[in-house]
């Protein structure tokens, strides 16, 4: 009797702390802080004295970096029950932001897709279409209120809404090993590298074939990994066992090859992610040279930025890139674990 008698105070002295403690913090727990900060001196390329092209901004590994505000009530119920396990890159493979500030990031080491919200703080994670789980989740686009994420293994694109819920998948009796993807505003379509096939497969928006592209081309393609559609319709293939770029309109026609097999800039080992901002400026990760090399519209070299290494601007495997409307640049840093952000610097008079 006198146990029971005891259980019941501490119980009772156990929830009076935790409204002791809920009333010291007024609601309050850790405020909202900034989502990237400088550190001090800015880390740019090209470096001083010549004039800055990219800057760093900061890098994603996880749920933490979204530096979510956190209320008293969230705070306490964490320090009685724990927190549940938080979400953490392990092999980032590819990215897409949407217009609502959404990145979405594959990880293949995971087999899940890492949902971050960039203005809310929020993150989401999901692993499974239906009743299956991804096994190799590689490109990924967003397209209007859904995000389509293609798996190596599974060989088909799965489509869900934002949220995660899984919709439709397609591609099953088309793809072999499909990886990266892209989508065309213009076109409202589709394109699906298939590295087994060496094509680059099209679809509509519902998963309806609508044709291939690179079959054609002088070089044809060799082992191609990731795919860039521009504002004008203009596909961009990194075709890794050609060593270079394939441009092509969005009908397929041929433009232009960039780059070729060496070691001098300009030149390629491994070419893997590929995006282009909106001046026109090419950019595509080599995972041999860990870096990112820039080209101008006609295939011109520019600049690198990177090299091997763990800290700002260096890479291990980089893999997909990623630009947005703010020609901010999103680079899957696949074995340092995370993502890394750079901005490229508009110079007055370009």
């Amino acid at each position: 009797m006198k146990v029971n008698k005891l259980r019941r105070y501490v119980t009772a002295a156990s929830w009076l702390a935790a409204v002791l403690v809920l009333s010291l913090w007024g609601g309050c727990g850790r405020g909202r802080q900034e989502l990237f900060t400088d550190g001090g001196k800015p880390i740019v390329w090209p470096e001083p004295p010549e004039q800055a092209r990219i800057r760093y901004v900061g890098q994603m590994t996880g749920e933490e970096d979204l530096k979510r505000e956190v209320s008293g009530v969230e705070a306490l119920g964490r320090l009685i029950f724990g927190r549940k396990e938080v979400g953490v890159l392990r092999g980032p493979r590819a990215v897409a932001l949407d217009e609502n500030e959404r990145l979405f990031v594959t990880d293949g080491s995971a087999a899940v897709v890492h949902v971050m919200d960039l203005r809310t703080r929020e993150y989401v994670q999901f692993s499974r279409a239906g009743n299956q789980p991804l096994q190799s989740p590689v490109g990924v686009a967003a397209a209007g209120a859904s995000v389509y994420v293609s798996d190596s293994v599974l060989g088909r694109v799965f489509v869900f809404d934002k949220a995660g819920k899984y919709r439709f998948a397609f591609g099953e009796e088309i793809l072999q090993r499909p990886s990266g993807v892209a989508y065309c505003r213009k076109e409202q379509r589709l394109y699906v590298v298939d590295t087994k096939k060496n094509v680059v497969e099209m679809f509509d928006l519902r998963g309806g074939h609508a044709g291939s592209i690179g079959d054609k081309s002088p070089k044809g393609l060799r082992f191609p990994t990731f795919v860039w559609v521009d504002g004008q319709g203009r596909v961009y293939v990194s075709d890794t066992l050609n060593y270079c770029v394939q441009v092509f309109e969005a009908d397929g026609r041929f433009v232009r090859s960039i780059g070729e097999h060496g070691n001098r800039p300009g030149h390629f080992a491994h070419p893997c992610g590929i995006a282009v901002d909106s001046f026109g400026n090419i950019y595509v990760t080599d995972k041999q040279f860990e870096n990112v090399q820039i080209f101008n519209s006609e295939g011109q070299i520019l600049m690198a930025l990177g090299g091997e290494g763990h800290g700002p601007g260096e890479f291990w495997l980089p893999m997909g890139l990623f630009i947005d409307g703010r020609n901010r640049i999103f680079a899957a840093d696949s074995f340092n674990k995370r993502v890394q952000i750079f901005q490229f610097m508009e110079v007055q008079g370009q």
